[in-house]
C-alpha cells in the first residue's frame, strides 16, 4: 500500500480515537458556520448531479476576486488542479525551489518532466532569494513558487514575485504561484499577485477553501488565468462533475464570507508567536513563518515522529522535502490548549530522554 506523504492521515489503526493532528495545517477555528449550514441545505440537490463547469461558484469566486467568471477553474482540491495543469501544459524542465510542496515534483513526474531544483538555505531561514529568477531561462517550460512557501512558512514580498512575472515574461515561461496558504498572513494583499492576472497569460495562481475554511474532507480548490484556453483545456484533463452539489454550495458561501479570514489572521498570529517561543525555549531551531505553521528542526528527542505518534499527537515529518532531512518537522498552528498539550508532550518528552541519557552516564 502507497504511504501517505501528506498530513492529516487520522485513520491508522495505531492511534487513540481522536488525535491530536498538526501534521495538517487547517484552520483551527474549524468550518464557519455559513459554510456548514450551506453544505446542510445542499444535501437536498444531491439527487441531481453537480454543475460541470461551477457557474455560481465561479461566479462568487469572481465577485470577491473582481475578476471575470472565466479566468476561474475550479476542481476537487488544489491538488486536483495542479495535476490537471501540468497534464495540460506537459512542460519539459520545470523550476522549483527546495523545499517546497512535494506534489509539484510528483505531478511533474507523472507527466516525464525534469525538475530542476533551486536550493533554499537554511542560514536564509529558506527564503527564496532575488536570484532564483536568474535561473529561469527560455529552456524552463514551468516554475512553481509557493507563496506562504511549505513548509517553511516563508512568504515573498509582492514585489520579488512581480519580479518573477517579468522575468517569466521575458523568457516566454509559464509562472505558476501557489497562494493555498496567503490568507493566513497578516497583510495578505502585501504577497498576492492575483491582482496581477490580466494582461499576464503567462501566469497562474491556484488557490484552495480547504485550509482557511476547515473544509478539507469536502476537497475544492480553483486557479485564476487570463489564458482562457488554458483553462478550457483542463476539463478535459480529469473525470467530469469533479466538484460535488455540496462542495460547490459550501465554495459560494466561503467566497462570501470576508469576515471569517480576517478574524482567523488575527487569532493565528497570536498563537504562533506563542508556539515560537514555546518550541524555541525547548531547544528546537524554528524557521520564523509567516503562515498557520511552523517547520521546526529537532537536535534534542531522537525518533521525534514516532514517540509523539505513541502520545497521540501527530506532527508533520519533513524528511521527504528535498532540501531536508529526518531532523525536521512541520506543525500546525492550533487552539490555545492544543499548543500547550502538543508543547507540553514535547517537553515531557525531552525530560524522559535526558533521563536515560543520566541513567546511562
Amino acid at each position: 500500500m502507497t504511504e501517505n506523504r501528506h498530513g492529516g492521515d487520522i485513520y491508522a489503526e495505531d492511534l487513540p480515537a481522536e488525535p491530536l493532528d498538526f501534521s495538517a495545517s487547517i484552520n483551527p477555528l474549524g468550518m464557519p458556520e455559513g459554510v456548514r449550514r450551506a453544505a446542510k441545505q445542499a444535501l437536498s440537490g444531491c439527487v441531481h448531479y453537480p454543475d460541470p463547469t461551477c457557474r455560481a461558484l465561479r461566479q462568487a469566486i469572481a465577485q470577491r476576486e473582481q475578476m471575470d467568471a472565466d479566468q476561474i477553474f475550479c476542481s476537487n482540491g488544489a491538488a486536483d488542479v495542479l495535476y490537471r495543469l501540468l497534464l495540460a501544459l506537459r512542460p519539459k524542465k520545470i523550476l522549483l525551489p527546495a523545499p517546497t510542496f512535494a506534489e509539484y515534483a510528483q505531478a511533474a513526474t507523472l507527466v516525464g518532466s525534469e525538475i530542476i531544483r533551486f536550493p533554499l538555505q537554511q542560514s536564509d531561514c529558506f527564503a527564496v532569494p532575488e536570484r532564483f529568477w536568474d535561473a529561469v531561462t527560455a529552456e524552463i517550460d514551468l516554475v512553481v513558487v509557493c507563496n506562504p512557501n511549505n513548509p517553511t512558512g516563508q512568504a515573498m514580498p509582492k514585489w520579488l514575485v512581480k519580479k518573477g512575472i517579468e522575468r517569466c515574461a521575458a523568457t516566454g515561461t509559464r509562472l505558476l504561484v501557489d497562494e493555498c496558504f496567503y490568507d493566513f498572513l497578516d497583510e495578505p494583499e502585501q504577497h498576492t499577485v492575483a491582482d496581477g492576472i490580466i494582461g499576464n497569460p503567462q501566469l497562474i495562481v491556484l488557490r484552495s477553501f480547504t485550509k482557511m475554511y476547515a473544509m478539507p474532507g469536502l476537497r475544492l480548490g480553483y486557479c485564476l488565468s487570463s489564458d482562457i484556453c488554458l483553462l478550457e483545456s483542463l476539463y478535459d484533463m480529469g473525470a467530469p462533475w469533479s466538484v460535488s452539489v455540496i462542495a460547490q454550495a459550501c465554495g459560494v458561501a466561503a467566497a462570501r464570507d470576508t469576515e471569517f479570514p480576517a478574524r482567523t489572521r488575527q487569532y493565528i498570529a497570536r498563537q504562533r508567536a506563542y508556539l515560537q517561543q514555546g518550541l524555541q525555549e525547548l531547544g528546537l531551531f524554528v524557521v520564523p513563518g509567516k503562515a498557520n505553521f511552523l517547520l521546526c528542526k529537532n537536535e534534542v528527542i531522537p525518533d521525534l515522529t514516532q514517540e509523539m505518534r505513541k502520545k497521540g499527537v501527530l506532527i508533520r515529518s519533513c524528511s521527504n522535502f528535498p532540501g531536508l532531512d529526518e531532523r525536521w518537522f512541520r506543525v500546525a498552528v492550533r487552539t490555545d490548549a492544543e499548543n500547550a498539550a502538543l508543547l507540553r508532550t514535547l517537553r515531557e518528552l525531552k525530560i524522559q530522554k535526558e533521563g536515560v541519557k543520566l541513567w546511562q552516564r
